[in-house]
């Protein structure tokens, strides 16, 4: 039997800093875009229309597959993982346009935005760890409640 070394981190502690991670960028994402919507109307589709929904459930799922891609990838490249995660957002566009019924332009390039943003959050939240549970959880939970 193998010793096991002292300084390797716990697979569960990993997965949960990633977890936390992804809720925390979706929750600056969210509180953001939910910024947004208070200055443009409603349209009724679109990124705007319900950004609680749409960062929860489009845009979070579709930064999962971008992370796996960079993950096989190999690569650390800041240019590859924007590209990436651009046409992650223009996948998770298409499917909010699919799943509202509206026009794929007004959906997919908006999506691209949106999962840039979704990047940018993740990135500064690497800078600044303390960010994370605020985002996370009570930020966006304020949000709601003025949404």
């Amino acid at each position: 039997m193998k010793p096991v070394p002292k300084n390797v981190p716990s697979v569960r502690l990993t997965a949960g800093m990633y977890a936390l991670s992804k809720l925390s960028a979706a929750g600056l994402t969210f509180t953001l875009l939910g910024l947004l919507s208070f200055m443009f109307p409603h349209t009724g589709t679109g990124w705007l229309s319900a950004p609680a929904y749409n960062v929860y459930a489009y845009a979070l799922t579709a930064s999962l597959p971008a992370d796996g891609l960079l993950k096989l990838a190999g690569t650390r490249s800041k240019v590859a993982a924007l590209i990436i995660y651009a046409l992650a957002g223009f996948g998770a566009g298409l499917w909010l346009a699919h799943d509202q019924g509206s026009a794929w332009a007004g959906s997919a390039f908006p999506g691209i935005a949106a999962l840039l943003l979704f990047r940018l959050s993740e990135l500064a939240e690497e800078r600044i760890p303390a960010l994370l549970p605020v985002f996370a959880l009570f930020v966006p939970l304020l949000c709601l409640q003025l949404l």
